[in-house]
């Protein structure tokens, strides 16, 4: 293992902590559309969208096994632990990036919350997920507890 200089260490601080925000707001982003406190992405057509219904919102979730893995080989690379060449890496990410690219077209029925699963069967009207107390991932954070909506 060679000697790393100034900038090597600022560079792989700064990658470090871009990751790492990356991955909270995936995690917060996706445990809110889990559980429901953020559904309003659900009536918004994506850009990025190739199915009948998003399915975006769970795109945070089902990206953190193969950003916690990635970053997990980088970190290994960095440190001389070369477990995996280039061609073999691929071959370890690949099925966790196919899972979170399954967000834009459709998701099995089983990889989805109740509440997805019953705004569905009900017909998905948009209008029951645009409510304001749906607008943000963030929203169970400024919810007091004795709101009842």
């Amino acid at each position: 293992m060679g000697e790393f200089n100034v900038m090597d260490v600022l560079a792989i601080l700064l990658a470090g902590t871009v990751i790492l925000l990356i991955t909270l707001y995936c995690l917060i982003s996706g445990v809110a559309a889990m559980n429901g406190t953020w559904r309003s992405w659900a009536a918004k057509r994506n850009m990025y969208q190739f199915g009948r219904h998003s399915y975006f919102g769970f795109l945070g979730i089902y990206l953190l096994p193969f950003l916690l893995v990635g970053s997990f080989l980088a970190v290994c690379a960095e440190l001389g632990l070369n477990w995996f060449d280039g061609v073999n890496t691929t071959y370890v990410l690949a099925p966790f990036m196919l899972l979170a690219v399954a967000c834009l077209f459709r998701l099995p029925r089983f990889m989805l919350p109740a509440w997805y699963k019953d705004w569905l069967d009900r017909g998905a009207n948009k209008d029951e997920v645009l409510k304001p107390e749906y607008s943000s991932p963030f929203t169970w954070l400024r919810r007091s507890g004795n709101v009842h909506r």
